[in-house]
């Protein structure tokens, strides 16, 4: 609970303090509920070992499925399923398909299990047995392996050993079958195949035949050669004769403007013609005009010699110029026939690039027949090629399951096993009685340690007050006063020292003591206190401030009849006439007695003069006053009180009218210096230990001549 701003001297006690139980306060909540937890540890111990002893004795049997990593390949063929036996999805496959209904009927009808009287006595039904059977099996892969366990369980050991063995078994044909199932089908269907791929071939055949005979081509591949050839060849002709033509031209057109002219000379014509015997001619007469120059230089005109050379020139000029004739003619004529020649290899290109161009139109079809009937003789071939191989493969299939290692019958029951059942047992006993222990703690709302006081209240523990042994109510009132020696008036002592340590106190004259509920020992506390403060020397007025249930008429032995506070608040005594001497000194005794007006009494005005009053004549006035919950009496006092105690007995106050009443308090204003920690049993054995931190000293002779405890009433 958090900390309260009307707790008196309030400092940094309870600020450490956590919410939950630290360990002293565990083993002290354990010691306290032992029985709990040792009854609870005992009923599941006990129940879990009756179970085991009546519970029907299971054996299991275990068979081990190895999935080979790869196929085995006795032949060089490729299997008609492909299957990547390396993947986790492929192992994961058959762990499912070892679970499947399908698969226990066919282990189950393998094993002969339906005609065995023994096995799943009382179940006719067919169907009725296969779900059964399936709380017998438990499939699982074995850990970083290619291994799969397959288990069942049984009364009977030899038909758990069966049907282990018969599961395995069961798969491993059925994944045969399944194999060989799927190359019978592949088998027949590339049967189906190739005789659709036969009829096909042999129609395209027979259409290619066709069109070979309605185009007149008995090959047509060969015409294309030739076609191709001879335009190649003609291509290449005329390539030589354009060269040709152009050359000729060339030399023509250099020539023919001379010749147009007709005054050019033949020696001029004979230097641009490339003909030898113009060549020949023209050399011939240069040399003769070499020597008729040299003649002239030597011989007059009418020489003979010179004569003859001139008549000589002439005859050559005239040969030269007939030559020069011939070759222009030739060199024209040669022209015109190679541009003959180029127009007639043209037109011979053309028909032939028209012909190559029809034979293409017709290879277009043709090719495309020859395609067809190459594709469908590949695929006829593979198809009857692969037949043959898995018509091979059919009689020798591969097994990628097989029985690593085959079950055998248990010698000892699976379950129950008694070790396992008592260790069991005993974890779950101590794990239920702990839990016991702690949940009844936390259930149970009444208050047992002073760390849950100052944890839930917030609230400072000044004094724990052990169970006191008495007879009689005055014994227990006085306690502090008839057994100075022992733990009860040490524990009051030790609440008058920590009291006395306040300086609030000193300065609070007025000091109420009460609860949140009747019965949890204000009215002990107040007229003990009382004591010890008047033992220490000090004038202390005890008040019965409690006008509904007064204790202190009984608590010192006094006559009900006796005049009280009651008879002060209703104006008939005055307070001094009915003061009473107690049997310490120092301390005076003010009862009050039953009365049904206590609320109006107290709140007069009356009360609070004699309050004042008293205060001059005495350093402490203890005021016995009635609870907080179930009557407003206390709150009709608070106002005018200096200070407050709040007691709580031991198993007894609950913590929730406990804050209930500590928010009554708080709405008055009224400071509390602290709770008192009151009826703990010392003797018991869940709290010697603990609260001996808190009492002091062990008196032992106190405690040897001390009559073990009563169920004392701690009721003020």
């Amino acid at each position: 609970m958090a900390k309260q701003p009307f707790i008196a001297g309030d400092t940094d006690e309870t600020e450490g303090l956590s919410k939950f139980p630290d360990w002293r306060e565990g083993v002290a909540i354990l010691m306290e509920r032992a029985w709990l937890g040792v009854l609870v540890f005992a009923a599941v111990v006990l129940f879990f070992v009756f179970q085991a002893h009546r519970q029907t004795p299971y054996y299991r049997s275990t068979a081990t499925l190895l999935v080979e990593a790869q196929i085995p390949k006795i032949l060089n063929y490729q299997d008609i399923l492909a299957l990547n036996v390396r993947s986790l999805e492929y192992f994961n496959t058959h762990l499912n398909a070892l679970h499947s209904r399908k698969m226990r009927e066919n282990a189950l009808e393998a094993g002969g299990f339906f005609e065995r009287p023994e096995f799943m006595r009382g179940r006719t039904n067919r169907s009725d047995v296969v779900d059964a059977a399936a709380s017998l099996f438990t499939i699982s892969p074995v850990e970083k392996s290619r291994l799969i366990e397959v288990s069942a369980i049984y009364p009977d050991p030899q038909i758990a050993c069966d049907l282990a063995n018969s599961l395995a078994k069961a798969y491993i044909q059925q994944d045969r079958d399944a194999r060989m199932n799927a190359t019978m089908d592949a088998v027949e269907w590339l049967r189906e195949r190739s005789e659709e791929y036969r009829e096909k071939l042999e129609m395209g055949l027979t259409e290619l035949q066709e069109y070979r005979e309605n185009t007149g081509s008995v090959s047509l591949e060969n015409d294309q050669n030739i076609v191709i050839e001879k335009l190649k060849a003609l291509n290449s002709a005329l390539t030589v004769a354009q060269t040709e033509r152009i050359q000729a031209e060339t030399a023509w057109n250099a020539i023919r403007g001379q010749v147009a002219d007709k005054k050019t000379p033949a020696s001029k014509l004979a230097t641009l013609l490339p003909d030898a015997a113009v060549q020949d001619a023209f050399q011939k007469l240069l040399e003769q005009q070499r020597e008729v120059a040299n003649l002239k230089l030597r011989y007059r005109a009418q020489h003979p010699d010179l004569q003859q050379a001139l008549e000589l020139e002439a005859r050559l000029e005239k040969q030269l110029k007939q030559a020069c004739d011939d070759a222009v003619f030739a060199l024209e004529k040669r022209y015109q026939m190679l541009v003959e020649r180029e127009q007639n290899l043209q037109v011979a290109l053309q028909q032939q690039e028209k012909e190559a161009f029809d034979l293409d139109r017709k290879l277009v079809r043709y090719n495309e027949l020859k395609r067809n009937i190459e594709a469908d003789q590949e695929i006829h071939q593979a198809v009857i090629a692969r037949m043959k191989e898995a018509s091979v493969a059919e009689s020798q299939p591969a097994d990628i399951i097989r029985l690593a290692e085959e079950a055998r019958p248990a010698k000892a029951p699976f379950r129950p096993q008694p070790r396992q059942a008592l260790m069991r047992g005993i974890l779950f006993g101590l794990v239920a009685g702990l839990g016991a222990i702690y949940l009844f703690y936390y259930a149970d709302h009444r208050f047992r340690r002073n760390e849950e006081v100052e944890r839930m209240l917030g609230l400072s523990v000044l004094a724990t007050i052990p169970l006191i042994a008495g007879k009689t109510v005055a014994e227990r009132g006085q306690v502090s006063h008839r057994k100075k020696s022992g733990e009860e008036a040490e524990a009051f002592r030790t609440l008058r020292a920590s009291l006395l340590l306040k300086d609030d106190l000193r300065q609070a004259n007025v000091l109420m003591i009460t609860s949140a509920s009747p019965g949890e020992g204000k009215s002990l506390i107040a007229s003990n206190l009382a004591i010890t403060l008047a033992q220490d020397s000090r004038r202390v007025l005890l008040v019965g401030g409690d006008l509904r249930r007064p204790a202190l008429a009984q608590l010192f032995n006094l006559d009900k009849r006796t005049k009280g506070l009651a008879d002060v608040l209703e104006g008939t005594q005055p307070w001094r006439a009915v003061i009473q001497s107690a049997v310490v000194p120092n301390l005076d005794l003010l009862p009050g007695h039953t009365t049904y007006t206590s609320a109006e009494l107290l709140g007069k005005k009356l009360f609070v003069d004699f309050l004042q009053t008293a205060r001059q004549f005495y350093q402490h006035i203890v005021i016995d006053a009635p609870p907080l919950l179930g009557v407003s009496d206390s709150l009709v006092l608070l106002p005018n009180m200096d200070a407050v105690l709040f007691v709580v007995r031991y198993g007894y106050t609950h913590s929730l009218g406990a804050r209930h009443a500590l928010r009554r308090l708080q709405e008055s204003g009224t400071p509390c210096f602290g709770c008192i920690m009151n009826g703990v049993n010392l003797n018991s054995l869940s709290n010697y230990y603990y609260y001996r931190r808190y009492g002091g000293y062990a008196y032992r002779q106190y405690q040897a001549q001390a009559t073990p405890p009563l169920a004392g009433d701690h009721r003020g």
